[in-house]
C-alpha cells in the first residue's frame, strides 16, 4: 500500500498547497511536483482534458509523488468511478446542495456494501498493493464542493454524512450565489467561508479552499485551512505572461 501522502501531510498541522491543473497536460502535473506542491487536483469540470488525458495526468502525478484528486464534469457516479478506476486517490464532487447529493457522492466512491461503485480499477489497482477493494477503504478521499446558497443552508446536514472526508470552498461561485457578484471579499462570502471552516473542524472534516491570488491566500494560510489552492495552471501562466509583457512594454 502506498503511503497516504495526503492524510500524512495533513497530520503535520501545516496547510497543504494543492495545485489546480485544468490544462490536462501531464508535464504540467510533473512541473507542479517539481515546484514543491503537496498535491494536485485535475479539473475535468472546467478543464480541457479527455479521459485519456486524465489517465496520463494521473501517471504523471504518481511519478511526481503528488496525491491526486479529480474534479469530474458532474457528480455522476459513472464519472466518479472512472476517475478512481484511472488511479485517482479521490474525487471532488461539484455543485452538491443537499445531504442526499453528498450521500450519493460517497456511495459512488465506495464499493458495496457501503457504496455502489462498480468493479474495474484497471489502473487504480496498480497504485496499491494487495487486495485493492480492501486496501482503498481508508485511502480513497471523498470530497465535495460548497459553492451554492443551498449548500450553505444545508451545511450542517452535509457535514454529517458518514464517509465524507473533505469539503472545498469555491469563493467565486459562492460569491455569485450569495451576492449576485464575484466580489469574494464581500462580508457575506467571508462570513460563509469562516463558518465552513469552523463547522468542518467541529466534524473533523478536512477544509479546503480556492484562492484567486496570493494576497487572498495568505490570511487563509494563517487561519489554518487544511488545503489551499492558489489559481489554476492556465491562470498562473496567463498572469506570468501578462506580467512580463507589462514589465517590458508597459
Amino acid at each position: 500500500m502506498p503511503k497516504d501522502l495526503f492524510r500524512h501531510a495533513l497530520a503535520q498541522d501545516t496547510p497543504l498547497l494543492m495545485s489546480w491543473v485544468s490544462s490536462g497536460i501531464p508535464f504540467v502535473v510533473e512541473q507542479m511536483g517539481e515546484a514543491g506542491y503537496d498535491a494536485v487536483l485535475i479539473d475535468q469540470q472546467h478543464g480541457f482534458g479527455t479521459q485519456s488525458d486524465l489517465v496520463n495526468c494521473l501517471i504523471a502525478a504518481r511519478a511526481a509523488q503528488l496525491p491526486s484528486i479529480v474534479r469530474p464534469l458532474t457528480a455522476n457516479a459513472g464519472l466518479i468511478g472512472a476517475a478512481l478506476d484511472a488511479g485517482a486517490q479521490g474525487v471532488l464532487c461539484p455543485l452538491v446542495e443537499t445531504q442526499a447529493d453528498v450521500e450519493a457522492c460517497v456511495r459512488a466512491v465506495n464499493y458495496p456494501p457501503k457504496g455502489m461503485r462498480s468493479w474495474g480499477p484497471y489502473r487504480g489497482k496498480l497504485v496499491v498493493e494487495g487486495d485493492y477493494k480492501e486496501r482503498v477503504k481508508d485511502w480513497t478521499m471523498a470530497a465535495v464542493q460548497i459553492e451554492t446558497s443551498s449548500a450553505m443552508d444545508n451545511l450542517d446536514d452535509i457535514l454529517l454524512v458518514e464517509g465524507l472526508d473533505m469539503v472545498l470552498v469555491g469563493p467565486n461561485d459562492l460569491a455569485l450565489a450569495l451576492t449576485g457578484d464575484r466580489d469574494i471579499s464581500a462580508n457575506e462570502v467571508v462570513e460563509a467561508c469562516d463558518l465552513i471552516l469552523r463547522k468542518a473542524r467541529e466534524h473533523s472534516i478536512f477544509a479546503a479552499i480556492f484562492a484567486n491570488d496570493i494576497d487572498y491566500a495568505k490570511p487563509l494560510y494563517e487561519a489554518g485551512w487544511d488545503v489551499i489552492t492558489v489559481g489554476t495552471d492556465m491562470g498562473l501562466m496567463a498572469s506570468a505572461a501578462a506580467g512580463i509583457v507589462e514589465t517590458l512594454k508597459g
